[in-house]
């Protein structure tokens, strides 16, 4: 079975502070990047694929296809660190059976309808239900940029939102 050990929401995908910081702190011997789109653009795989560390291999999937491979343990025994552009890939993976215990949201752009919570996390209608979900069945979700600095916890991103 695979070890997810990190798990993350961050629209830009693999760039400086993924690969410089949280790939370290998850230990990972591969990215897995679940996403519907970006596995049809082989340009962009390739882009993806060589933005990776040295050492650390680069796995694009989609949602159906992570929570399937998941399910039948066909993504090996390397820790991995799964890497969603959107909070509705990270929904979408997990109810195909995708295993997520925590959830860190590290980069959710200001887009219309959307609402500032943290620090790089602005949160729309749709959000906040995804997160909902995957919270009532027992995801734990923070919200966290950099690893220097303190995050917020889902309960106090709620409040901020409905505030």
């Amino acid at each position: 079975m695979p070890s997810i050990t990190f798990a993350r929401v961050d629209h830009r995908l693999i760039h400086g502070q993924v690969i410089t910081k949280w790939s370290k702190l998850a230990n990972c011997q591969e990215i897995l990047i679940v996403d519907d789109m970006l596995g049809q653009d082989p340009f962009m795989v390739s882009i993806y694929k060589m933005a990776a560390p040295s050492g650390i291999e680069v796995d694009i999937r989609s949602t159906a296809d992570a929570g399937a491979a998941f399910k039948a343990d066909e993504l090996g025994s390397k820790n991995i660190f799964a890497l969603f552009k959107s909070i509705q890939m990270a929904r979408k993976a997990f109810d195909a059976g995708f295993e997520l215990k925590k959830l860190q949201l590290g980069g959710v752009p200001a887009e219309s309808g959307r609402k500032i919570v943290f620090q790089a996390v602005a949160l729309g209608p749709e959000d906040v239900e995804d997160l909902k979900h995957l919270h009532d069945a027992g995801v734990e979700i923070e919200l966290q940029v950099v690893p220097e600095e303190a995050g917020m916890s889902y309960e106090d991103a709620m409040r901020k939102y409905e505030a």
